[in-house]
């Protein structure tokens, strides 16, 4: 069986399925179910360990681009309170551009907080994190 790493060099960020994220240098995405312990009197071993939720955040890079900031994309709120309030909630694909399939998908997405970061010697980076309701490998 030949197997195929997957390379950031195939890979590109999208939300919504239409919005390429610009220049994204980088992605991480986390998911973690949160369990609880039923322990009980007289026993000093747990009962079982039941799981209570689930949280996805994902982090992302971005290289600044002048005209293409992350409100510029569509994919951070701007304006006031209500603005943010009613931001919608939005769906990011990690998408293989050369097998032409999604790898990674988070539906519910948010944001969260987002920073900034340039030097003397470098470019300026755009570093974002948002928040998820589910997170989907390529099997489903």
């Amino acid at each position: 069986m030949a197997y195929t790493p997957i390379a950031g060099a195939r890979a590109r960020l999208y939300f919504d399925s239409t919005t390429p994220a610009g220049w994204a240098t980088g992605v991480n995405a986390s998911e973690n179910i949160q369990l609880q312990r039923v322990d009980v009197l007289g026993d000093i071993d747990s009962q079982e360990i039941v799981p209570v939720g689930r949280t996805v955040t994902m982090t992302a890079d971005f290289v600044r681009i002048l005209g293409t900031s992350l409100q510029a994309l569509g994919i951070w709120p701007s304006g006031g309170t209500s603005d943010v309030i009613n931001f919608p909630e939005m769906t990011a694909e990690i998408y293989d551009e050369i097998g032409e399939n999604i790898i990674y998908r988070l539906v519910g997405v948010k944001c969260e907080a987002r920073s900034w970061r340039f030097d003397r010697t470098g470019i300026m980076t755009v570093n974002a994190t948002f928040q998820a309701r589910k997170m989907f490998d390529e099997a489903g």
